[in-house]
């Protein structure tokens, strides 16, 4: 029931079929404006709905699905007017009218949706992380890649002009030989209430879908899905997925770590079971950098790259980037800034570069590879917290093992 869509058999079924630039015009007037469809309009997804609306001279919402009643309503609010709304996502994706879709489902939905939204012709903006598992990651890549398909993966570091011109630098090189880097992510979060309360239609089974085990109604489960394995791979794929592959664009062309290993515990939400305070460690050919998370102190708040290299540091956030001199012997003052970039990671560039990408028919700034190298790190190192060992990643780089 939950399995993705034999690709032959849908587009039979929902008259789909392959967008080229050419077959793309004639689809689209000059005028007309790109027909969007989403599946889990929750909070993450009506805030990419609020990104998409900066570009609706170019782009509307005309279908809506999610399990859950009250998101779909609140999900109108930035559609057209009259806009279709399932609780069925292949229903969405047999109407014809839908160039592409908005994939912000929980992560353990996101393989089966892009895959058959691919297969029935569409477009996919899917959001991050981009799989479950190594494994699972590699077979998402093999089947987009089976189709002409333009898929964005929700990674909006990779067209931040703040990371782009971080990264020019780096390509220059001003820091010299990378030898360290520093991921860091601290907030202070309230735990999980005891108990919680729908406020409409949740379509339970829907919801848990392709999780490998199905439980009662329970409402923790539901609102609070990044607490539970079941559902994703915790902080260490959801926040690491964005800082990991800012590391290794910058260090290792975008390829992913050789190992990995990490500590990790629960010190906020004791009632799921993923980590909320952990440090990992990678191995890079050539360096090593660490992921260090917690949500229970916010020192420092917020996420930071720290990027050190024989010449100089790099320190990349939400208000930009900062590189500072190596000095050897140092005073008793902070070292000069020598390069500098004011200016946040907004979402809409990514958003544009997707919309942009539908009609040129050209590749994306995060396409399929990029998403799947940037979260095998993090899958790396979820292997390694919970078997509390080393784990090395295949040549191949498409499974891990013990090592």
């Amino acid at each position: 029931m939950n399995e993705p869509i034999n690709r032959r058999r849908f587009m039979a079924g929902a008259g789909a079929g392959v967008i080229t630039a050419g077959s793309y015009s004639r689809i689209l007037g000059a005028n007309d404006r790109i027909q969007l469809g989403i599946i889990g309009s929750g909070g993450r997804g009506q805030s990419l709905m609020n990104s998409f609306r900066k570009y609706s001279d170019i782009c509307e919402f005309i279908a809506v699905c999610d399990v859950y009643e009250p998101n779909i309503r609140e999900a109108l609010r930035f559609s057209r007017e009259n806009a279709k709304t399932t609780m069925a996502y292949r229903e969405l994706l047999a109407n014809k009218d839908v160039v592409a879709i908005v994939n912000a489902t929980p992560d353990h939905w996101h393989a089966n949706v892009l895959l058959d939204s691919v297969a029935a012709g569409k477009d996919v903006y899917s959001e991050k992380p981009f799989s479950l598992s190594i494994e699972q990651g590699a077979r998402m890549v093999k089947g987009v890649r089976a189709t002409k398909q333009i898929v964005q993966v929700g990674m909006q570091r990779r067209s931040s002009e703040a990371v782009r011109s971080a990264k020019k630098l780096i390509d220059d090189g001003v820091l010299g030989e990378i030898v360290l880097a520093r991921a860091q992510w601290y907030w202070n979060r309230k735990a999980v209430p005891a108990k919680m309360t729908l406020d409409g239609k949740l379509d339970w089974e829907q919801f848990q879908g392709p999780a490998k085990k199905h439980y009662p109604l329970d409402e923790r489960r539901f609102f609070h899905w990044r607490t539970y394995s079941d559902y994703n791979g915790g902080h260490l794929t959801d926040q690491g997925t964005h800082l990991m592959d800012v590391i290794q664009w910058f260090g290792n062309d975008g390829k992913p770590p050789r190992s990995a290993v990490c500590q990790g515990q629960i010190h906020l939400n004791k009632n799921g079971d993923v980590p909320d305070t952990f440090s990992a460690v990678y191995e890079y050919p050539t360096f090593l950098a660490t992921w260090t998370l917690t949500y229970s102190n916010s020192y420092e708040e917020s996420w930071k790259i720290h990027i050190q290299g024989r010449k100089a540091t790099m320190v990349i956030d939400d208000d930009g980037y900062r590189v500072y001199p190596e000095i050897w012997k140092r005073p008793n003052i902070p070292p000069p800034v020598i390069h500098e970039y004011k200016g946040g990671i907004p979402t809409e560039p990514h958003v544009k570069n997707f919309l942009d990408c539908i009609k040129s028919r050209q590749e994306p700034n995060a396409p399929v590879e990029v998403g799947h190298n940037a979260v095998t790190g993090p899958h790396l190192a979820n292997m390694a917290y919970r078997q509390m060992r080393r784990v090395v990643l295949s040549e191949d780089g498409q499974t891990a093992k013990i090592g």
